[in-house]
C-alpha cells in the first residue's frame, strides 16, 4: 500500500496522536476547514489537528486505502472536486448523503471502516432560512440553483422541501435534468435567462463560478440579474472572495445577498461533531469555531 506522502501533492506532517483531513484538489491553498478544526481540537484539549490534503482524482482511491488502514486517521472534510467521486470508495454513507449523491464529510463507523455523510446541505438551509427572514417565508420563495456538484446537489436536495418551486440549472444539462425529476424540482437553460428570473425570488449560486480560483463567466445571462423582483434574496454558497460578482451585482440593486461564510461555519461544526462525538457541547463547538 503506499504511503500518504506519495499520494498527496502537499506536505503531510502531523504533529499529533491523531489526525482529520480535508481532502481536495488544492485544500492546502486556503480551505477554511483545518482553521476551525484545529481552533476546536486546542480548545478541547485533543491531541488531534485536521491538516489539508491536495489529491488529484487519479490518487484519490489510494489515498483513501491508506487512510482507512491509518489508525491515526479519524475523518474530516472533503472539497471540490471529490465529493461525488468519493462515493464508491467509502464503506458506509449516511442516508442523506446517499440521497444527494456526495459528500463533504468522513468518519470511522464502529467497524473501523469509513463513513460518507453530507453537512453541506443543512448549513446552507439554515444560512438561507435566516437570510429571507424564517421558514415561513422560505415556504412562500421562488428559488432558483445554480450549480449541481456535490455542494448544489446537496443545497437543493435541502430546498426541495422548503421551498414553494424549485429550479435547477446546471451546465451540464443532464445533470440538471437528472437532479429536477429525482427531486421534483425544473431544470432550466444554463446561463439562466430573464424569463427565468422574473418568475423566482430566490437565487442560490453553487457553481464555482466566483471563487477566487474558479472559472471564467457566469451562471446567468447578461443582464438576468435586473429580472429578479425587488423582494428577491442571492446567497452565494463561495467565500473566497466574499464578495462574489453575483453578490456586488445584487447588493447595487439592493437586494437583500449573503456570502457562504457562515454555511461554511455551520456545516463544520456539523462535520466536526459526526467525527469527534462529544468532544465539545456544540454550542460551545459553535462558539469556538465562530471566533478562529
Amino acid at each position: 500500500m503506499q504511503d500518504v506522502i506519495t499520494l498527496i501533492g502537499n506536505e503531510f506532517r502531523p504533529k499529533t496522536a491523531r489526525f482529520a483531513a480535508i481532502l481536495g484538489l488544492t485544500p492546502s491553498k486556503g480551505a477554511r476547514s483545518p482553521v476551525l478544526w484545529n481552533a476546536a481540537y486546542e480548545a478541547a484539549g485533543d491531541d488531534a489537528s485536521m491538516v489539508p490534503m491536495d489529491v488529484t482524482e487519479a490518487n484519490l482511491p489510494a489515498l483513501v486505502d491508506a487512510l482507512r488502514a491509518d489508525q491515526r486517521y479519524l475523518g474530516g472534510a472533503v472539497a471540490v472536486p471529490h465529493k461525488q467521486g468519493l462515493l464508491p470508495l467509502l464503506d458506509h454513507l449516511e442516508p442523506e448523503a446517499a440521497r444527494i449523491g456526495a459528500v463533504n464529510s468522513l468518519y470511522r463507523h464502529a467497524d473501523g471502516g469509513l463513513v460518507g455523510a453530507n453537512t453541506d446541505g443543512a448549513g446552507a438551509l439554515a444560512e438561507i432560512t435566516d437570510l429571507v427572514g424564517g421558514a415561513e417565508e422560505l415556504a412562500r420563495r421562488r428559488a432558483v440553483v445554480l450549480g449541481l456538484g456535490g455542494a448544489g446537489l446537496a443545497v437543493a436536495a435541502y430546498l426541495a422541501a422548503g421551498v414553494s418551486d424549485l429550479a435547477l440549472a446546471n451546465r451540464t444539462q443532464a445533470t440538471a435534468a437528472a437532479a429536477a425529476q429525482r427531486l421534483g424540482a425544473r431544470r432550466i437553460d444554463w446561463p439562466v435567462a430573464e424569463d427565468d428570473l422574473a418568475n423566482c425570488d430566490l437565487v442560490v449560486n453553487c457553481s464555482t463560478i466566483g471563487f477566487a480560483d474558479g472559472p471564467a463567466g457566469s451562471p446567468l445571462a447578461a443582464g438576468a440579474l435586473a429580472a429578479l423582483p425587488a423582494t428577491a434574496a442571492v446567497y452565494d454558497v463561495i467565500y473566497q472572495p466574499r464578495e462574489t460578482r453575483l453578490l456586488a451585482a445584487a447588493r447595487a440593486r439592493g437586494l437583500s445577498a449573503r456570502d457562504g461564510l457562515g454555511m461554511n461555519l455551520e456545516q463544520a461544526v456539523i462535520a466536526f461533531d459526526k467525527t469527534n462525538p462529544g468532544l465539545l457541547q456544540r454550542s460551545r463547538l459553535r462558539q469556538v469555531m465562530a471566533d478562529a
